[in-house]
């Protein structure tokens, strides 16, 4: 299965905004902490193996964070934000890579995941930061929204396994653009 790399560069003196839903929508930009695991609306295991790593100091840096959008108090999208770590070896330290992200089958085609994504810049922007975004060739709706947001394709890759260990696994950038 191959791999479609995006990126973005944080723009220089571009003031930060508040990201804003409308009404009912509401968002929080969640931190880790020795007492919040996991935020309301997630339980999946692998989000408490993202919480041990980064206590751990797996990342790079302190950023790992989740961006939640809900609808009144339901869960209805939810983007990952990764500091480099061994899985993105094409990263330098202070980039941030946007993944895992899922928006609810019911607000699919609304344009939350591309609000969430331009929150997600405009809430990390940093001087020489760079941001990435790693989709499957074929996820046309998560293309779309990636593009949206302004971010360029840097690069096709693949997934490749670490000792024989998908779980230790890392992406490649195998040809640009």
């Amino acid at each position: 299965m191959g791999y479609l790399f995006y990126a973005r560069d944080s723009q220089r003196n571009v003031p930060l905004l508040q990201p804003s839903f409308a009404e009912p929508y509401s968002f929080i930009l969640w931190s880790p902490a020795a007492h919040k695991v996991l935020p309301a609306g997630i339980s999946e295991p692998r989000f408490i193996i993202w919480w041990m790593m980064h206590h751990l100091g797996v990342f790079a840096t302190e950023n790992y964070k989740l961006f939640l959008v809900y609808d009144r108090l339901n869960l209805i999208h939810r983007s990952c934000i990764f500091p480099k770590y061994f899985r993105f070896p094409f990263m330098s330290k202070l980039d941030l890579q946007i993944g895992d992200t899922w928006t609810d089958p019911g607000y699919r085609n609304k344009g939350v995941a591309t609000a969430a994504i331009e929150s997600i810049v405009n809430l990390n922007q940093r001087s020489s930061r760079r941001f990435w975004y790693v989709v499957e060739e074929g996820n046309h709706a998560s293309i779309r929204a990636i593009e949206k947001a302004g971010f360029s394709r840097h690069g096709r890759g693949s997934r490749k396994k670490r000792v024989g260990l998908q779980v230790l696994g890392f992406f490649e950038i195998q040809s640009q653009r």
